[in-house]
């Protein structure tokens, strides 16, 4: 064996050893398996077709912009990557974040069973350019159902919460100003590419203030308990 491939297994090694120790001091980090089981159960329920439209007065006043894709396709590095930050920076706000948002997804799916909704929003894309060609390929793949309450406008709230509310000295009042902007500007894109309407916005957003209230709650009430 070459001096080379031996340098590559030890550090193939220090790697794994790396990692198990990360998981070991980290045994929180569990909680992600529950993203797997929210996929398969999401796009199973999400083939059930709507019983209940939802729509409002306002879906009339927002148009259909298809650079707005660009937005809302930054949900999901966004989703992914502050949920491995706090894994990584901060155990009580991983747990806040995951608990809050892990809730809210099983919630939405609760109701997206029991009350089948969807949306009549999509109108037809005549463009040809790459953002409206990739709106073509979402719809391909997500159907116009299970939209209220918004998983979509779910995530990012709770994401918002704990950014807002977190001790972490890298969240400087400017930080958490342009998070709000991107978390805007996410919350509209589902809107602009009509894939939700107003209504599905309002209560995903009011079922994760909610939940992350109700956290913040128990969590205290034990603090005070002890």
């Amino acid at each position: 064996m070459t001096q080379q491939k031996k340098n590559e297994r030890r550090e193939k090694g220090r790697g794994i050893r790396e990692l198990s120790e990360f998981l070991r001091t980290r045994r929180y980090a569990l909680l992600l398996l529950y993203f797997p089981i929210y996929l398969v159960a999401f796009f199973t329920i999400d083939k059930i077709p709507a019983r209940y439209i939802i729509s409002c007065a306002l879906d009339n006043y927002i148009p259909f912009n298809q650079y707005m894709i660009i937005p809302y396709a930054i949900w999901y590095p966004w989703f992914t990557g502050w949920l491995l930050y706090f894994l990584v920076k901060d155990r009580d706000d991983f747990i806040k974040l995951a608990v809050v948002m892990f809730s809210g997804m099983t919630i939405c799916l609760i109701i997206y069973v029991l009350w089948p909704n969807g949306v009549d929003l999509r109108e037809e894309i005549t463009g040809t350019d790459i953002c409206s060609r990739i709106i073509m390929m979402i719809r391909e793949t997500d159907t116009p159902y299970a939209v209220c309450p918004s998983i979509h406008i779910s995530t990012i709230a709770a994401i918002q919460l704990v950014i807002n509310d977190s001790k972490l000295k890298d969240f400087t009042p400017t930080v958490k100003a342009y998070c709000m902007v991107i978390t805007l500007l996410i919350a509209y894109s589902t809107m602009a590419i009509k894939q939700h309407s107003v209504v599905d916005v309002f209560w995903g957003a009011v079922l994760s203030l909610g939940l992350y209230c109700c956290y913040k709650y128990i969590v205290t009430k034990r603090a005070y308990s002890k």
